[in-house]
């Protein structure tokens, strides 16, 4: 696809290289030079776009002198070629850079995408316009794809199960217990009565001294006692013979309880990504019934409408991750057409838009945002750069410098609908390849 953007512009007669396939190359490794740039420094993918999109940007801008950097860098002599600086040309190599790193860098491919959904409509693409639509198109597809599925509810959630070792077995073992039966005996006959009868004839057992039918109750208390010591002595030394080690079972409980909390957090964590993009709509919906503003810590009734839907802009951004479906968009131009006293056709210029927005007490918030995501604008970039640095571009009025800088016409009427999702792409964008950083893995795998 990379050599079918440039054979295209060629085919529509864009650049004039005489048939010459050398020269052709030539723009293709220059293309591919800003490829790699721009996977090194993502922030510039908005700019490209910009740049890319107008048939009329101008030949100072510095993307388009980074172009003809590239350009003169693979071919030293192109400028015997064109009759002056070939902006079409390096318009041509940006689209190509963008559509390689897109497909490296799918953080670049949000850029391209929003700052296109933007700026298209409100540019004068002439006989470029099919070549926009299946470029755009088809970047839009694949980001569109990653934000679905990151969004998406299965109907089921598997999870693995849980992974545990058994411990060795543990083996418990003493020695047989036995009774000295001589001796016991012995001990049972002293506690009879003070002589046994054995081979030897009578033998004094040295116990007990009453016999039973001549004092009864004496010999009852002897008997037991002695009964009672005998038995227990015995019990007590087979006892001690068969007596058992403790054995510790903390190593193979702890193991067990790892084993369990792992799977606890697995099937948690499976559950949480599974029901994320539900969580983030019941979210959004809990924010459009409620039509309350984080950022300002108010009501939306109680902002004008070009503030409420400047921060709607701004506090949906917060909301929704990088990666969002194009219905998102959708979501939150319906979210100001549900404003009250709102007039769904009532247009505003672009540049009182952005007047508004780098003046108003109320939009402070926007402005630190834009100031946070993008840096002080030098040439064309997106319009958040006009709003969050003010002091370093102050002459917006000049319809013709307004137009340099953000690449449509300063009176372009918009509806706050449409204002508010200009906004929101561009916020969207400018974290995508700001925060965000490059993917070079994948860069370097492709």
């Amino acid at each position: 696809m990379s050599e079918e953007v440039l054979i295209k512009f060629l085919k529509a007669g864009l650049i004039p290289v005489g048939g010459d396939d050398a020269k052709l190359l030539k723009l293709q490794e220059a293309a591919s030079d800003l490829s790699v740039a721009l996977l090194k420094a993502p922030s510039k993918a908005s700019a490209f776009a910009l740049v890319a999109f107008d048939p009329e940007a101008p030949a100072k801008d510095p993307t388009v002198q980074e172009g003809l950097a590239a350009l003169q860098h693979r071919w030293t002599t192109y400028a015997n070629t064109f009759s002056g600086p070939p902006v079409t040309v390096v318009r041509a190599m940006l689209l190509d850079a963008l559509y390689q790193a897109a497909a490296k860098n799918e953080h670049i491919g949000v850029a391209f995408v929003a700052s296109a959904r933007n700026v298209l409509p409100y540019t004068e693409s002439g006989n470029e316009r099919g070549i926009w639509i299946d470029t755009v198109g088809e970047i839009e597809r694949a980001v569109d794809a990653r934000a679905e599925a990151e969004w998406a509810t299965p109907d089921s959630i598997t999870v693995a199960a849980m992974e545990y070792e058994k411990p060795a077995a543990i083996k418990v073992g003493g020695a047989a217990a036995t009774v000295d039966k001589a001796a016991l005996t012995k001990k049972f006959e002293a506690a009879a009565g003070p002589q046994s009868q054995g081979p030897q004839g009578n033998v004094a057992t040295n116990g007990n001294p009453q016999w039973a039918h001549s004092n009864p109750q004496h010999w009852v208390y002897e008997f037991g006692t002695r009964m009672a010591a005998a038995v227990a002595e015995a019990i007590e030394t087979a006892s001690k013979k068969t007596a058992v080690e403790s054995i510790d079972f903390s190593q193979p409980l702890l193991g067990l309880a790892q084993a369990v909390s792992t799977h606890v957090d697995a099937t948690l964590s499976a559950f949480s990504g599974a029901t994320a993009g539900l969580q983030r709509r019941t979210n959004l919906l809990w924010w459009k019934e409620a039509l309350y503003s984080p950022s300002a810590r108010t009501s939306y009734r109680d902002l004008t409408p070009a503030n409420a839907v400047a921060l709607m802009a701004l506090d949906l951004h917060r909301q929704v991750p990088v990666f969002s479906p194009a219905s998102v968009a959708s979501f939150l131009h319906e979210t100001v057409l549900s404003l009250p006293e709102f007039h769904r056709d009532d247009e505003l210029t672009l540049v009182e838009l952005v007047r508004d927005a780098r003046m108003t007490d109320a939009l402070g918030p926007l402005r630190e945002a834009a100031a946070a995501l993008i840096a002080a604008p030098t040439g064309r970039g997106p319009i958040l750069g006009l709003i969050g640095h003010g002091g370093a571009v102050a002459a917006i009025d000049d319809s013709d410098l307004f137009r340099d800088w953000v690449g449509v016409r300063a009176d372009t009427p918009l509806t706050l609908a449409n204002w508010a999702t200009w906004l929101f792409r561009e916020l969207q964008a400018a974290r995508a390849t700001t925060l965000v950083p490059a993917s070079k893995s994948r860069a370097k795998k492709s």
